[in-house]
């Protein structure tokens, strides 16, 4: 099932690909090139390229690796969301958050650690290549002077 032309609180586009209704309980792995929304109950794991939503009434309880998140319902577990995380006035967190941008509304609830990753860092960091020292910064690095030698002069 798909539906098209649903639009964010930005006002873009999302593909939503993945609906898991209000008297549905999914156990396992939700894999998603899409976005997700839950109504009813999730248990496993759920990865989206997209958005996923999670209704007032939905309940999670899974690791949530996402694009963005929206949580207007309850979500126990972590939240690795590479843009943007939205917690409405009716949204409970129980888990640690990662996410580029966070918002919690008035009423919004978290029970965990934010973690605020800046554009360049991923969520994924596994994925990255491993950073290396120039050149030119390991010759800064010893040409700087003792920290503890400074102290002793001073």
């Amino acid at each position: 099932m798909r539906l098209k032309s649903n639009k964010n609180k930005k006002g873009k586009s999302f593909s939503l690909d993945t609906l898991i209704g209000a008297n549905t309980v999914f156990e396992g792995a939700i894999h998603s090139d899409c976005s997700v929304c839950v109504e009813g109950s999730v248990r496993g794991k759920i990865e989206a390229k997209g958005e996923v939503v999670v209704g007032r009434e939905g309940k999670v309880e899974a690791n949530i690796y996402a694009e963005s998140v929206v949580v207007g319902g309850q979500i126990t577990g972590n939240i690795h969301a590479r843009g943007r995380l939205e917690i409405t006035a009716t949204g409970r967190v129980t888990g640690d958050i990662e996410a580029t941008t966070i918002t919690v509304a008035e009423g919004g609830m978290v029970d965990g650690m934010f973690k605020m990753m800046d554009g360049a860092e991923s969520a994924y960091p596994q994925l990255e290549n491993r950073l290396s020292v120039k050149e030119s910064d390991q010759s800064e690095i010893q040409a700087s002077s003792d920290p503890i030698e400074s102290l002793n002069q001073a």
